[in-house]
């Protein structure tokens, strides 16, 4: 469950740059109409099933294969190539660890010194080893596209990624956001990596904790997915000094919407710049998952939406009816007598559908545009 702030107003920040609120860079192929939204609460980002024999292992095998494939972004009304999901996948040399009694899996840029670190801080019933595909280093890997995506376009810019595990299902806005800032600086002492500038991205439950992790030590920039962010309130004092804020969300969950406005206003009043990015909701197309999974190819990728036509999981134009947690298309496939051959990417698949679904989810669509915004930071 999603942390909610407090509704005690917050005491001023400060900040030399001026306010500055930028809107830009939606990711659907047309803006439709709003649909109601669902309960109040935001859905969890969806537990992993860690022991799937085959993921990993097919994963691993097709990574040089998948490496070569586009992937297309959707960007307003144009769906145009980016840099394939599948190049991401040569992620082979992470290290797992524990650093300060927490799970943690890290890799520095391989092609030259590292210029900036990325904490990332994961959703709910999510973890550490979603952010990197299976490999000899990390053989319980996961590798989620739409993380996989992130961290490795991250490495491509020569940022050290450090991903750290919560101590619950979700993470704590108390204790665990001053044991984060210690890990992550005794990590970076550990790694030659003192005095480079710091990031943070939480997505949902890690977003409202990087939020309040900004306010405990200095960030050149922290971006807050699919949050709307937590600030002041008796889980830590609000800072005199606060970075520059990214929020990436999906306006469909127009609650949460309303929430991050305030907040953004908030920040803006005083002093402190913020930029808002809004990824829409995406058609299913016969070969979406194929271009957006590494490994799972364009016929079962093509079976699986042809599926969902007949049952009616998506409308006309081809938009999702529900995300991935609601919609039935398990027992579908199970129907249709080709579970077995899907099931190694159900967790994989179910995060796709979630995006095209557009109301909360990771997401990787902006990954230019959001670490364009980042490097102009870096200090």
């Amino acid at each position: 469950m999603p942390l909610v702030p407090p509704n005690s107003p917050s005491p001023p920040l400060q900040r030399n740059k001026q306010p500055a609120k930028q809107m830009s860079g939606t990711s659907a192929a047309s803006n439709r109409p709003s649909k109601p939204s669902p309960p109040l609460h935001a859905p969890r980002r969806s537990a992993l099933n860690l022991t799937t024999p085959l993921a990993p292992l097919a994963l691993l095998f097709l990574a040089a294969a998948a490496a070569a494939a586009a992937v297309f972004l959707y960007s307003q009304t144009t769906a145009r190539p980016y840099e394939s999901i599948g190049e991401a996948l040569p992620l082979s040399t992470p290290k797992v660890g524990t650093i300060g009694g927490a799970r943690a899996i890290w890799e520095l840029p391989a092609a030259a010194p590292a210029r900036a670190v990325l904490f990332i801080a994961h959703g709910c019933s999510c973890r550490p080893e979603n952010f990197w595909p299976p490999s000899p280093r990390c053989p319980g890997c996961v590798g989620l596209p739409e993380d996989v995506a992130i961290t490795g376009h991250a490495l491509r810019r020569r940022f050290a990624v450090l991903a750290v595990a919560s101590a619950g299902d979700c993470w704590s806005l108390g204790k665990e956001v001053n044991g984060a800032k210690q890990v992550i600086q005794s990590w970076a002492a550990k790694n030659g990596l003192e005095g480079l500038p710091v990031v943070a991205l939480g997505a949902s439950s890690g977003g409202y904790f990087v939020s309040r992790l900004a306010a405990k030590m200095r960030l050149a920039a922290v971006v807050i997915m699919i949050a709307e962010g937590a600030f002041g309130g008796a889980a830590g004092a609000t800072p005199a000094v606060y970075p520059p804020t990214m929020f990436i969300h999906m306006p469909k969950d127009r609650r949460r919407a309303a929430l991050l406005e305030r907040n953004s206003k908030m920040l803006m009043k005083n002093g402190v710049e913020v930029k808002e990015l809004q990824s829409l909701e995406l058609p299913l197309t016969p070969t979406l998952l194929s271009e957006r999974i590494p490994g799972l190819d364009s016929e079962l990728s093509e079976r699986i939406w042809k599926v969902f036509r007949e049952e009616g999981f998506v409308d006309d134009k081809g938009y999702m009816r529900e995300d991935g947690r609601a919609t039935p298309w398990k027992d579908a496939l199970v129907k249709r007598g080709f579970w077995k051959e899907v099931s190694p990417w159900a967790d994989h698949i179910k995060e796709e559908l979630n995006l095209a679904y557009g109301y909360h989810e990771m997401t990787s669509l902006h990954n230019d545009e959001m670490f364009d915004w980042i490097e102009k930071h870096l200090k």
